[in-house]
């Protein structure tokens, strides 16, 4: 009998709800408990139809004429598309299609699983939606957050508050989120960090791949691995790679080496902790002229690259000790010099020092060597053999070949500073210290408020803080200007402390802004040494030479030609303030009127006032922009770059047509005369 009574209850209920169309269809049942006129029933393992999905429950309150239903324990939900949601409570309404499911809610959809304790769900538009916590497991990644809305036709899933991503390889924390089930794609609309085992990504825009762990960011982005950190207008990393790019602002920092590179283009690479910047970069070397202020070094060039390498890599720049006065190896004095006789020529006071030693002729050396005689330091008795870049190893000498080789091609040829081989060759390092260097490619320049400098390439190492510069390079410095075939300047404690010109050096000086007349001073080696940052000292050594004009009451009387075996220079107030000749063995001095054109310059003068750098605004241009301001009438103002005087230009311009022995035509009588 009950049976045929619930036979007969289901058909008119199934009826009723085919009649309306949008009703709930019950599609079987173990029991139906309290049927009533007005459509309520309690039923026993209910399974209901609704427009394609059956809902299914422990048991149910039926509602039929309000076409709603709560369902009690073990409630399973089954979309056509597959999509499956299990929950203990499910409050549903036919009409709005909208289901509230309570209690240890999952919503599993192929791959992805929704877990939360409180989840609508619209099943026409097919969104979940919680906002008292939920978590989404997609394979290997999880998701958690307050609130979260998954959209099931996209398989996109919005995250906003305290949300956490989870990945084998990185742990992401933002406050809003993206994320694609199929493609495991995290998109990111507000401050977000992206902690590797590491180092960290920062963004407010952008994209993380969880599957190839590549990144794009588009706002507020910052990379950061231990002490270094690379920033740029939009950024792009690939962690397994371990490689970055970033376009536009870029900033690139090493606090460890206190190391900054700025320019419009940076490549970053993990592996050596290298950085490649081009498009206006820039590198400040930290200088202080005293405790209370900063006189940064500002270097420049078209391309600028930095890397850690191992210091045992480094040839250290080391200047050789200075040979003292009396034993520097020359011939004799000329008998009709005299002794120690000072001549005070107006600003410049020339010292002439003969030879005192007592067998000057024993004791001659090659010229431009500045080192120690042998027999005065004797090598130490376990003292290993060091390769040097004009000297080839011994026959019997062996490679380190626990050394790490650093590629020769990375220099381009510039520096023989790197070396392929190791330093020692008859033990096996194991030295681990490393260091940064940075290398500067093509039109390097150097500006620091009382030094500048320019040559093709330079090369800066923090583990000496010495700038290498070659080919070409050229040094302005307390009113001279300094060149020779290679240029050394090193800093300590973060002063510049000394400068090497090695080969073919030439110092050129003038008093007068507007005079053609140009103290000189050449070797093939000058030794300069600072005090409180300003140049003060330097030496000359090997076929030194000099001349310099002699002032007198404001007017030029004559020029002083000296030849020495050494030339020391003093400096003071940004002039030249004395030259004393060590061993010379010639002196002249010519009047102004017997002064020939040919004898006014020594052979490989050169003059270069327009080449100077000016200010770090010139030779870096983003520097310049990044100073103008609106004025108070929202007028932006133009920054005044001081440019060379005219009558400075005029000056050069001259000297560049006649004075330059390199440019000079073939039958000017100075180029037939230096040649």
């Amino acid at each position: 009998m009950r049976k045929v009574i619930f036979s007969v209850l289901f058909s008119i209920l199934s009826v009723a709800a085919f009649a309306q169309g949008r009703q709930i269809e019950i599609r079987s049942s173990e029991l139906v408990k309290g049927f009533q006129a007005s459509g309520f029933a309690r039923i026993i393992r209910p399974v209901f139809v609704h427009e394609g999905s059956t809902l299914a429950s422990d048991s149910a309150d039926f509602n039929q004429t309000a076409n709603t239903f709560e369902a009690f324990g073990h409630v399973v939900i089954t979309q056509p598309s597959g999509t499956v949601i299990y929950s203990d409570h499910l409050n549903y309404d036919g009409n709005t299609k909208l289901a509230v499911l309570t209690n240890k809610v999952r919503l599993i959809d192929g791959d992805a699983t929704l877990s939360t304790d409180h989840l609508t769900y619209n099943m026409t538009t097919k969104i979940g939606t919680y906002v008292g916590g939920g978590k989404i497991v997609n394979g290997k990644n999880v998701l958690t957050s307050k609130n979260g809305y998954y959209f099931e036709a996209s398989r996109d899933s919005y995250f906003r508050y305290d949300v956490v991503l989870t990945t084998p390889d990185a742990l992401i924390k933002t406050d809003t989120l993206r994320y694609n089930s199929t493609s495991k794609i995290a998109y990111f609309y507000g401050p977000t960090n992206i902690y590797g085992k590491d180092d960290t990504l920062y963004t407010e825009n952008g994209t993380y791949n969880t599957q190839s762990d590549q990144a794009h960011f588009g706002k507020n982005n910052l990379y950061t691995q231990g002490s270094k950190s690379l920033t740029g207008d939009s950024l792009f990393y690939d962690r397994k790679a371990g490689y970055g790019r970033a376009l536009g602002n870029v900033f690139f920092v090493d606090t460890a080496e206190k190391a900054q590179l700025r320019g419009g283009i940076g490549v970053y690479k993990k592996a050596d902790e290298s950085i490649l910047v081009t498009i206006n970069p820039y590198v400040v070397i930290i200088s202080e002229s005293d405790s209370a202020k900063v006189d940064s070094i500002w270097m420049t060039a078209d391309t600028l690259f930095s890397k850690v390498i191992f210091t045992r890599d480094l040839i250290p720049y080391k200047k050789e000790e200075m040979v003292p006065d009396d034993q520097l190896a020359a011939k004799e004095a000329p008998a009709a010099l005299p002794q120690e006789v000072p001549a005070d020529q107006g600003n410049v006071r020339a010292v002439i020092v003969p030879d005192k030693s007592a067998d000057a002729a024993d004791s001659v050396k090659a010229p431009g060597k500045i080192k120690e005689p042998e027999k005065l330091i004797p090598p130490p008795e376990k003292e290993k053999p060091v390769i040097k870049p004009d000297q080839k190893p011994p026959a019997k000498a062996k490679p380190d070949k626990g050394a790490k080789k650093i590629d020769s091609t990375s220099v381009k040829g510039k520096s023989d500073t790197l070396k392929t081989a190791a330093l020692l060759l008859d033990s096996v390092s194991t030295d681990t210290a490393k260091t940064r260097i940075v290398i500067a490619y093509h039109r390097a320049k150097i500006f620091k408020s009382d030094l500048q400098a320019r040559a093709d390439s330079m090369f800066f190492s923090y583990s000496d803080s010495t700038v290498r510069c070659y080919v070409n390079p050229m040094i302005w410095a307390q009113g001279s200007q300094l060149s020779g075939d290679t240029v050394y300047l090193q800093m300590k404690n973060k002063k510049m402390d000394n400068m090497l010109l090695q080969h073919n050096s030439f110092i050129v000086n003038t008093e007068d802004a507007d005079s053609t007349n140009f103290n000189q001073i050449k070797g093939k080696v000058i030794t300069g040494y600072f005090k409180d940052n300003k140049l003060s000292s330097m030496y000359v050594d090997g076929n030194a030479e000099s001349v310099y004009y002699v002032k007198e009451d404001s007017s030029y009387t004559g020029l002083n030609h000296l030849v020495s075996g050494r030339l020391k220079i003093l400096l003071k107030d940004n002039k030249l303030q004395s030259i004393t000749a060590i061993r010379a063995i010639d002196a002249s001095i010519t009047p102004m009127a017997d002064l020939k054109e040919e004898e006014r310059v020594l052979k490989g003068f050169i003059w270069k006032p327009r080449d100077r750098p000016k200010s770090k605004e010139e030779i870096i241009p983003q520097l310049a922009k990044a100073e103008k301001k609106p004025d108070v009438k929202g007028k932006t103002p133009v920054k005044t770059i001081t440019k060379t005087p005219v009558k400075e230009e005029a000056k050069a311009k001259s000297m560049e047509k006649t004075k330059e022995p390199a440019k000079a035509a073939p039958k000017q009588p100075l180029r037939k005369q230096q040649n």
